[in-house]
């Protein structure tokens, strides 16, 4: 039987797992980002992890991660990580575990996901939107993963929808991921208490504990402060996947990763506001779903899928 070790690395989190043919995880783990140093060690730690609790093989190795050229198969220039500018990842792991490794970004590997064991399996079109520390785009065009010329298309949280607006890790100003990633979501949230008469339950717990899922719990239970944060943040991603459904006439849009887990509330307020600002001809056509495969380790799955298909591994 063959198995495959899937990698999701996240700006918070890295979640794996070992992936059999059938696709069921033999094997699963997650650490957070900001304990590992640099990306040897955490290829160190993993394969320390493998070698004392798991006992099986490992074929192939896939790894998603944010800021993939998936034709160097570096990381190159990644804001949310720390270790270093260009990352010679598929070099570390393969000379760490001696086994084949393909490199993609974390967005495409969710679409992977999506394609092979979600809700697209018979879909030729699609994207899939992640939101977490970052906001990354996987798009499918006709049954066939887009990766731009250059390997780096996707990168939709560094569409600047503020001119002139927060700066972003990427050097410029106003990005997506300002707003709608996880420290922008924070970063709203303290600034409407700045100016808050009280009466939110924000207000009675410390800034260190306000997180999105703090912010989208409140919103549940009609906290003001916590419903307008929500809000603005809606408005901002429904304009950035309004301009993705002008360009590219995608009718059915996927979101993937922690703040989509927030539920349905979030994502009726993002369709509204993606619907106002879509062309008139196709706005009514468009479906805004939050992917079944968040609680599932989809990105890990994709991962693990990729490997399989490039190594062309037949059950």
């Amino acid at each position: 039987m063959n198995n495959f070790l899937g990698i999701d690395i996240g700006g918070t989190n890295v979640v794996y797992g070992i992936v059999s043919e059938e696709f069921g995880l033999n094997y699963q783990s997650s650490l957070k980002t900001k304990t590992i140093q640099t990306a040897n060690e955490l290829a160190d730690v993993i394969f320390n992890d493998l070698k004392s609790n798991y006992k099986g093989n490992i074929d192939g190795i896939g790894i998603g991660a944010p800021s993939v050229n998936c034709k160097t198969q570096q990381i190159e220039f990644a804001p949310n990580l720390k270790w270093g500018e260009i990352i010679p990842l598929k070099e570390i792991f393969e000379t760490k575990f001696k086994k084949e490794v393909t490199l993609l970004n974390d967005a495409n590997a969710a679409a992977i996901g999506e394609r092979y064991f979600g809700d697209a399996k018979d879909l030729d079109n699609f994207v899939v939107v992640t939101l977490g520390t970052g906001i990354g785009l996987g798009i499918y065009i006709n049954g066939q993963l887009y990766t731009g010329d250059n390997g780096m298309a996707g990168e939709l949280g560094h569409l600047i929808i503020h001119r002139d607006g927060r700066e972003c890790g990427c050097g410029n100003l106003g990005c997506l991921e300002t707003y709608v990633g996880k420290k922008g979501i924070i970063k709203t949230a303290k600034e409407k208490l700045e100016f808050s008469s009280g009466g939110s339950y924000l207000n009675t717990i410390s800034p260190s504990q306000i997180t999105p899922l703090e912010i989208f719990k409140a919103a549940k239970k009609e906290d003001p402060v916590a419903l307008e944060v929500v809000d603005i943040i809606a408005k901002d991603l429904g304009y950035a996947l309004a301009h993705l459904v002008n360009l590219l006439d995608i009718e059915n849009i996927y979101l993937f990763g922690g703040v989509a887990k927030s539920g349905n509330m979030f994502r009726k307020r993002t369709e509204k506001y993606m619907r106002i600002y879509t062309l008139p001809n196709i706005h009514d056509k468009v479906k805004l779903k939050i992917s079944d495969l968040n609680e599932k380790h989809g990105a890990v799955l994709g991962a693990a899928a990729a490997i399989k298909e490039k190594m062309a591994i037949v059950d």
